[in-house]
């Protein structure tokens, strides 16, 4: 069993050494470390090739994250892909116990999610706390990982999972046209309806110590148009993913995509397009029309003396 760590860095000079030595440290050493400097303006490649073998120093132009992970996925030479943010690290154990529950089940799941501590400026609990997840023993294998995944809030976050290399590479891998929401997308494009694995304890601390200004989590917001943008994408390729036969996982996401069709429709009439916003209410009650009446309603209930679009 090989794996291969894929940490993309961009900016990271003063936090990437610390990933990379946790990537090292491990009970269960790594196949390799593929560290990708996504076009860095400061020392941060100097750092990473300062460390020599395991290590690999994997240059390109800036592109962003999804194609920085790309770049390493495709140069792995390892069955499993580990993925670590260039700001946060792991736990000496993260790894061995990754490999025991992929050994425990054959290697059947798509990916392997354990838990993850949250920073103090992201609530300061672990995330499958955040989503009311959890699972008994050491391990739990779903063979349609579809509950999971489409929760409310999903428990998987991308640094501290492993992902089966070759079948990352036959779904596309990270979605270079999402520049945000692309570790959501790949976890639902391997999660509906194929087998997801939970790995029990805490294996990825993330940090809020870099000083760069680039954290995604400080710099994706629920209220940007980008944001919502990357929302209507993400959830029509995955509506065009899943089975007709699937009435139940099809409807929620038309429920999402309608949501963020009308959030992205509000967004733009703030900044005055109102016949964009007339477009993407007409696409969302197309969708599912039950999402746009409850939202009017809700607003009506709310006493709002605006109209929809403020």
């Amino acid at each position: 069993m090989r794996f291969s760590v894929v940490i993309p860095a961009y900016n990271r000079e003063g936090t990437v050494a610390r990933a990379i030595q946790s990537a090292l440290d491990q009970t269960f050493p790594p196949f390799e470390v593929l560290v990708v400097d996504d076009g860095s303006k400061d020392g941060t490649a100097q750092v990473i090739a300062s460390f020599g073998p395991p290590v690999q120093l994997v240059s390109r132009p800036n592109g962003g994250a999804p194609a920085a992970r790309n770049s390493g996925i495709q140069r792995a030479k390892g069955d499993w892909i580990a993925f670590l943010d260039s700001d946060d690290y792991w736990l000496p154990q993260h790894l061995e116990r990754m490999a025991a529950a992929i050994q425990a089940t054959q290697g059947q799941a798509d990916f392997y999610f354990a838990n993850i501590d949250m920073a103090e400026n992201e609530g300061g609990r672990p995330q499958w706390e955040r989503a009311e997840f959890s699972i008994a023993g050491t391990h739990s294998l779903l063979a349609d990982g579809t509950p999971w995944v489409l929760r409310p809030r999903i428990p998987m976050m991308l640094q501290a999972s492993v992902f089966h290399r070759e079948r990352l590479l036959a779904s596309g891998a990270m979605w270079e046209a999402l520049p945000m929401r692309d570790d959501t997308h790949v976890f639902l494009k391997h999660g509906i309806q194929r087998p997801v694995c939970a790995v029990a304890e805490i294996g990825t601390i993330q940090t809020s110590d870099d000083q760069s200004g680039g954290r995604l989590t400080t710099t994706i917001s629920n209220k940007t148009l980008r944001y919502w943008r990357c929302s209507v994408l993400m959830w029509k390729d995955l509506l065009g993913r899943i089975p007709r036969s699937d009435r139940a996982s099809r409807r929620l996401v038309r429920q999402r995509l309608a949501t963020s069709h009308l959030r992205l429709g509000m967004g733009l009439a703030k900044e005055g397009d109102r016949l964009a916003f007339l477009k993407h209410l007409g696409v969302a009650f197309w969708v599912h029309p039950a999402t746009v009446l409850q939202t009017m309603a809700k607003k009506m209930h709310l006493g709002s003396k605006q109209d929809l679009t403020a």
